[in-house]
Parts: structure tokens; sequence; C-alpha cells
């Protein structure tokens, strides 16, 4: 696959750009904020918990029906709100999916307290695994059509849905907990291949808990200790041939981090132990500095960025 960089000299050498307007679209970033939205933001933040504070005293001895009738009724709004301003300008569709968030959430939300009162009250497991599905899902069909919300609601909802799968399976067993937390995050990672919103957003949630589940699988036993490494070279393969940064980051730290416990598990001598890390620690840092470069010297053509 080609670069970005690689197109625009191409163009430059075709007589349809000039050298200077090629750098300006290679050097020029996705998104861009200004103040006033940023500020925006902030202050929306800051009424929101205001707001939330408010109706946590109104509703201090409601009954667990009247709140999910309110969360319901917000839901609602949020959503009305979010399709209203999702025609309007870029900064307009930006604040829109922040409350399509804000709607998915508190219908997820009411939903929860609904399923509560049921029979699905004593197996809460139940309830988290059709929660994050339903947000999974969500995410998934949205994806591919506006910036980051869809990818938000997809990477957090596949996670979510894995831990609450190890919960109702066996809440007991660490590896599987483990092994599922790594298949979602490997989920996330694979979904950002594809063309959504966000994909380095994906693929930093992605990676993120391919470290967790990682973790967690390698300390479960001490056989299964060499398990970071494994994944952690993957996903810093993947990270070298896609140039994607924070995926190199993520598997040169699995790595070191896997070499440290088997280290410290398998080898008894401490001096080794000390040599073993630091020799592979220099060969990750100097692996990872070549990478890093080309990663941000070469970027992916049509990438989006969070």
């Amino acid at each position: 696959m080609r670069t970005q960089r690689e197109l625009l000299d191409d163009l430059v050498r075709q007589g349809a750009l000039t050298s200077s307007q090629a750098d300006d679209i290679s050097d020029a970033p996705r998104w861009s904020f200004s103040i006033r939205e940023l500020v925006t933001y902030l202050a929306s933040l800051i009424i929101a918990a205001g707001v939330i504070r408010l109706l946590a005293l109104a509703f201090k001895d409601a009954s667990e029906g009247a709140i999910a009738a309110a969360l319901y009724v917000v839901a609602a709004l949020a959503g009305v709100a979010s399709w209203k301003l999702s025609s309007g300008s870029e900064i307009r569709q930006r604040f829109a999916e922040v409350l399509e968030l804000a709607a998915l959430g508190a219908a997820l939300g009411a939903t929860g307290i609904v399923l509560n009162q049921t029979d699905m009250s004593s197996r809460g497991e139940w309830i988290g695994v059709i929660l994050t599905g339903v947000a999974a899902v969500w995410g998934a069909i949205r994806c591919t059509q506006n910036r980051f919300a869809g990818t938000v609601s997809f990477s957090v909802g596949t996670v979510g849905f894995s831990i609450a799968l190890g919960a109702l399976i066996n809440s007991d067993s660490q590896i599987l907990g483990g092994a599922l937390i790594l298949a979602g995050g490997s989920v996330v990672i694979a979904f950002a291949m594809l063309n959504i919103g966000s994909q380095q957003l994906a693929r930093a949630i992605g990676s993120l808990f391919v470290i967790i589940g990682s973790l967690n699988v390698g300390s479960a036993e001490d056989w299964l200790r060499p398990t970071p490494i494994a994944t952690g070279a993957v996903l810093f393969a993947l990270g070298a041939m896609l140039l994607a940064p924070e995926m190199l980051v993520a598997g040169a730290f699995c790595v070191v981090a896997g070499v440290v416990m088997t280290t410290v598990e398998w080898i008894d001598n401490e001096m080794a132990q000390g040599l073993v890390i630091i020799a592979t620690g220099l060969l990750v840092l100097g692996v990872l500095t070549i990478q890093m470069k080309r990663a941000v010297n070469r970027p992916m053509p049509g990438a989006r960025v969070a």
C-alpha cells in the first residue's frame, strides 16, 4: 500500500499539485478544534455535572421505575438534539456525536434498571452481556457513519461484552477472563482495519485491552508467563506493518512486561534476570525507535484519527 506522501509526490510530478500545496496537505491536521469549541465542551461537562447532582437530589427517594423513566426521557431528548445537530456545521456534528453517546448511555442505564427489577437480577452478568452487546451492535452500525461516537460505542461495548461474558461463564477463572478480554481487544483492532470513523482510537483501545488480557492470562499460571511476549510480538508486527504508533508502543510494552514476568519466574539467578531484562529492553527500544520514525514519517493514506 502506498503512503500519503508517495501519492502526493506523484501528483507533484504530474503537475497536479505544487510542492508547497503537497506539503500543506501532508502537514494539515485531520481535525481542528477552536478554542471556542473546547471551552464549550468544558462548560457543557460542568453543566452536566451540576445537572446530575441536582437530579440525584431530586430522585433521592424516588423509585427505580421513576429513575428509569427519567433516564429514558433524557435519552430521548439527547437523541432528538443529536439528530437535529447532525446536519449542521462540523462543530455541531461533533457535538451531535457527544449527545448521541449521552443518549445511548442514558438509554442503556435505564434499561439496566428495568432488567434489574426482573428475574435477571439474580444473574446480573446477563444484564451486563445484554447491555454491552447492544452498545457493540449500535457502534458497529454507526462507526462507518460518524467520526467517533460509533467507534467509542463499538470498542467499549465489545470489550465490556467480553468481560461480562467471562463473568457469566466462570467468574473465578482468571485464564478465561483474560482470554476473553484479549479476544475482545483483538476484535476491536481487527475492526479498526475497516473504513470506520476513528481507526486510531479503535486501535488504541483494542491494544490497551490486548495488554490487559495478556497480562491476566500470563499471571494465572507459571507455564503461561510467556503469553504477553507472544501477543506483544504480534501486536508489534501489526503495528509495524500498518505504521501505527499506538500499536507499536503497546506491543513493545507487552513484550517487555512478558519478559520481566517470565524471567523472574523461570530464572533463579538475580544477576541473570537483570541482564536478560536489560538486553531485551535495549533490543525493543532500538526496534521501536526505528519503527516509530517510519510510522511518523510515512502516515497511512486516508487514515482517520481520533
